[in-house]
């Protein structure tokens, strides 16, 4: 089956490094504007950092701002002291609010990427960081493969037991390859019924393993639909991350290899 398609074996040490750093590669461009701002902003004297670096400010601690914002002792009038407070009082609202937004910025970003109902990536982000991957073979020279499932059974369940059936067939799907991928995969609903696995740092002969490993493992899984136990039915390609290619051409080349794979 897949093997067929993949060609002769070779033994290849998979090393597997870098797990976590494909989710988190899409946030590092924000998180460095952010310490560019932060240190534009320190250099302006405005930061509101100055001081001792607390988030609360009392009358007693002025003599330490008023040496960040440049202000003679002599000239600390009353006045002075009360517009400093209340200076200081709104920085520290607008960094709450800062870090309120990031913190609903995360929730978009998470609300936007991910399927509701399988909570797994969609397409479109998947296909994104597919495109990283293939950037980070070509600079740092990390392995990464792509397993593309497809549930052979989607459309049979569907038309004899309803789309419930096929959607709760699809969860439990989602669910298992949760439970048997390690941290920093990433997982994908592509097309329909179909999924899309990246595995960092994973040699070809592991990758093919673990979609062996998948496909059994699915089929050994029963789930219970209105008192009728149903099981998942797959099959899988398998493609290695080239440097230069886009998310698309890896999703299609890993579909091609696992319809080839079928062929007698």
């Amino acid at each position: 089956m897949v093997d067929e398609a993949l060609g002769a074996t070779v033994p290849v040490i998979s090393v597997r490094p870098g797990r976590n750093r494909l989710a988190d590669e899409d946030r590092a461009l924000l998180e460095e504007k952010r310490k560019r701002q932060k240190h534009e902003a320190q250099k302006q004297g405005v930061s509101g950092e100055g001081s001792s670096g607390s988030s609360s400010h009392s009358p007693e601690d002025f003599q330490d701002d008023v040496t960040v914002f440049g202000i003679p002792k002599e000239d600390m009038t009353e006045p002075v002291r009360k517009a400093i407070e209340l200076l200081l009082g709104q920085i520290n609202d607008l960094r709450a609010e800062l870090i309120s937004a990031h913190g609903h910025e995360a929730y978009l970003e998470e609300r936007v990427e991910k399927d509701r109902l399988l909570q797994i990536m969609r397409r479109k982000p998947f296909t994104a960081r597919l495109g990283l991957a293939a950037r980070r073979v070509e600079e740092e020279h990390v392995l990464f493969c792509v397993l593309y499932f497809n549930i052979v059974n989607a459309e049979a369940v569907r038309d004899e037991h309803g789309n419930g059936a096929l959607e709760s067939m699809m969860v439990h799907t989602a669910d298992l390859m949760r439970e048997r991928l390690d941290a920093g995969d990433i997982i994908g609903n592509l097309e329909h019924s179909d999924f899309g696995i990246v595995l960092p740092g994973t040699s070809p002969v592991d990758a093919a393993q673990k979609g062996h490993d998948l496909v059994a493992d699915m089929a050994g899984h029963t789930f219970v639909w209105q008192g009728k136990s149903l099981n998942i039915q797959a099959r899988f390609g398998m493609t290695e991350i080239a440097p230069g290619d886009t998310g698309d051409e890896i999703i299609d080349r890993a579909r091609r290899v696992m319809n080839i794979s079928d062929k007698p």
